[in-house]
């Protein structure tokens, strides 16, 4: 049996500057060869990389340059989800149906994560900390979405009945592709309302109100320097 499903794919905590929609469908439809297989519980691993600063300015920009790439765009945070799908077609007296069909999920959660060294204000080590927070709870809601699609896709393409096994599979498929339709957009529509999330956090505050004061220095300095050089 040839059936179409999962990708391997990826989400992510995006800095504000990205747009939110990632490169092509959340749920992209690949073919694939559908074997038997053991049915499993979900496997999560989660993974760190490494971030350095003395400010939230110096740690964003850190998170930045060391933090995942997501659908051609930095990310502070990542999860990848790479699928294994069984299932079978059963012929019956007078057709055809699917049976067994089970989607195994295995997710990789990347986080930053402070080295050891890192000399920080308890104050911004513990805004960290509840930004951390964050990102992994954004991760595993990710996380929660694919498995709640795999479910429905399972229950339905499971009931699919037809005269011939092709038929079947095509069903199937079509079923599949409604599913992963509908699971990227809840991907989108969270990743919309997290980012206004994002900007109301109080660690990314820190962040632009660095950059602000950094700004307006700088701003002010060459302002001075351009009135000494007209006199």
């Amino acid at each position: 049996m040839s059936l179409g499903f999962f990708a391997t794919i990826e989400s992510g905590v995006f800095p504000m500057s990205i747009n939110m929609r990632l490169a092509g469908s959340i749920f992209a439809v690949i073919s694939m060869a559908i074997v038997p297989q053991a049915h499993g519980k979900p496997i999560t691993n989660y993974t760190h990389y490494l971030i350095a600063g003395e400010s939230a300015e110096g740690l964003y920009r850190s998170m930045l340059r060391k933090g995942p790439h997501v659908g051609g765009g930095k990310a502070y945070a990542s999860t990848k989800m790479v699928p294994e799908v069984s299932a079978r077609t059963v012929r019956t007296g007078n057709g055809c149906r699917i049976e067994n069909f089970h989607v195994n999920m295995t997710f990789t959660i990347r986080l930053p994560q402070l080295r050891k060294s890192s000399n920080l204000d308890p104050s911004l080590r513990k805004s960290f900390t509840r930004f951390y927070e964050f990102a992994k709870k954004h991760e595993e809601t990710h996380r929660s979405i694919w498995l709640k699609c795999a479910a429905e896709a399972e229950a339905q393409v499971n009931k699919v009945k037809a005269k011939s096994c092709s038929d079947a599979e095509s069903r199937g498929l079509a079923i599949v592709e409604q599913v992963a339709k509908r699971c990227d957009a809840r991907h989108i529509a969270f990743d919309v309302a997290e980012q206004r999330r994002l900007v109301d956090h109080p660690f990314i505050k820190q962040v632009i109100a660095r950059h602000k004061k950094r700004t307006i220095t700088a701003h002010a300095g060459a302002a001075k320097r351009k009135k000494t050089s007209s006199n």
